[in-house]
Order: structure tokens, then sequence, then C-alpha cells
């Protein structure tokens, strides 16, 4: 299934992001014709930016370099389900397709998660449902496998 073959490739961006010294997130962009085309990793703390979040740093490296139809045949891929701001990001930019490997429900559980500052609790498909377009979202998908990265 090539779904789970581009999620283990944002397991491997999520591990990079882990070791430069960020929180283990990774996404991968994959084009119409099913080629990487673009990664994004972590760097809230490497940058000392609480917005940098992986989704929202592709979505920057895709400024000017694709039209928003390319986009539109394009799938992201990530290894955790994104939080509303990176969701918002990927509606804006064109992208026409979501999956992800583990949902916030088992990220948190994961994770331990208590901290009220780092939880805003709306799915990524009900946040689009609410979108001007509609965006394919696929996941949660190989949760079991994906908590094994966030285990402490």
């Amino acid at each position: 299934m090539p779904d789970i073959f581009f999620l283990n490739k944002t397991f491997e961006v999520a591990k990079r992001s882990m070791d430069n010294g960020n929180l283990p997130f990774g996404c991968i962009l994959v084009n119409a014709k099913g080629e990487i085309i673009e990664e994004g990793e972590n760097t809230v703390i490497t940058d000392k930016d609480s917005i940098a979040h992986c989704e929202i740093n592709l979505t920057h490296q895709l400024a000017g370099k694709y039209d928003w139809q390319y986009l539109n045949q394009s799938i992201v891929y990530a290894s955790t389900e994104p939080c509303p701001m990176c969701t918002a990001a990927i509606l804006w930019s064109g992208i026409g397709k979501l999956v992800y490997a583990l949902g916030k429900e088992g990220y948190h559980t994961v994770a331990d998660t208590t901290n009220p500052d780092h939880l805003f609790e709306m799915s990524s498909k009900k946040l689009l449902e609410h979108g001007g377009r509609k965006i394919e979202v696929i996941g949660p998908l190989t949760e079991e496998e994906s908590k094994l990265i966030y285990k402490k």
C-alpha cells in the first residue's frame, strides 16, 4: 500500500528532526506521479519558534515553486495528525489530500501531554469541513507502529 510506504518515510524525517535536536515530527509532500518533492522537519526547538511545526516548514518551502493545480493533486503525509494551525496551512497552500499515521488522541496518550497550552482538540477532518474546498483526509493509519517513535 503506497500510503504505508510514504508514512514510513515521514518517520524517517521525524527521526531526523529528533536527531537535529527538535521534536519528532515529520512530513513529506508527494506529487501526482508518486514522487517525494518536499520534506518538512519540526524545528521548534532549534529555531526557538513555537510555530515551526513540520507542516508549517513544509508549506513555507512551497512558496513560488508550485502552482495551485499541481499542489491540489499532491498529498501531504504526516507522522502525526496535524494541529489546527498546520491543517489550515495545508488548506491555504492548495494541497489536495492529507494522510497521517498517528492521531492526536494516540499521540497525547503516548506523549503524556497534560499541558493545556499544547492541546487543541479539533481533528483535521472536522476543521477541514469548514474550509471552502474539499481536502481528502485519511488517518489515523499505522497507529501502533507510530506510537513506538513517541514513547519516552
